[in-house]
């Protein structure tokens, strides 16, 4: 079920939806046999509902990047942490085993010679990408670098790409803006996402 809840938020585009959208959707979700039909045969119709928006969707975009419990049940994956830094970091870097964390995502890289601790995701999360930083800072951990993950399509106006700047330099931390887009799995496993250059 969580697999073709998954297929049809990407067939809808599902990171594009306003908040109304959305709502209509987790109704219809609901009423389709097939989804909430199957729920709200051991619960209440509304519960069903909640049960679709606070589990399956709310780990769709940590799915999407590999991360969580239902990152095998997604057919449209976003680039992983080790694209993510071959983007925005370079070549050279790749991610440390046993660090990748999320809410927000991050994880410990190195190119062999340094390490730093690289979160990432898309701009709306900004406060909790900067916020993550600030702790690393406090923790002693790694250099942080917030990396705004734009997917195809998406862009950041002039003044959005000067406030994220700005908001990034006052906290500290370094950051990189970068476009990406998702890939679709095939029956011999996950296709790699072409790589865009950072955007700057």
């Amino acid at each position: 079920m969580i697999r073709n809840i998954y297929r049809k938020a990407d067939e809808l585009g599902w990171d594009g939806l306003s908040a109304v959208d959305r709502t209509a959707w987790y109704n219809r979700w609901v009423d389709d046999e097939m989804l909430g039909g199957v729920l709200t045969r051991y619960m209440p119709r509304e519960r069903a509902r909640m049960w679709i928006k606070d589990v399956p969707m709310k780990h769709y975009n940590r799915a999407r990047s590999g991360i969580g419990p239902y990152a095998d049940l997604v057919s449209t994956p976003l680039p992983s942490a080790y694209d993510i830094a071959r983007i925005a970091l370079g070549e050279d870097w790749t991610v440390l085993s046993g660090t990748l964390r999320e809410k927000p995502n991050r994880c410990q890289v190195t190119d062999g010679q340094g390490q730093m601790l690289m979160i990432w995701g898309a701009p709306r999360n900004l406060k909790s990408l900067v916020w993550a930083g600030l702790n690393a800072r406090v923790d002693a951990l790694p250099s942080p670098i917030v990396v705004i993950n734009l997917l195809q399509g998406e862009r950041l106006t002039e003044n959005e790409r000067r406030r994220h700047q700005k908001v990034c330099e006052l906290a500290g931390l370094a950051v990189r803006v970068i476009t990406t887009r998702t890939t679709r799995s095939t029956s011999s496993g996950r296709e790699s996402p072409p790589l865009r250059l950072p955007d700057g």
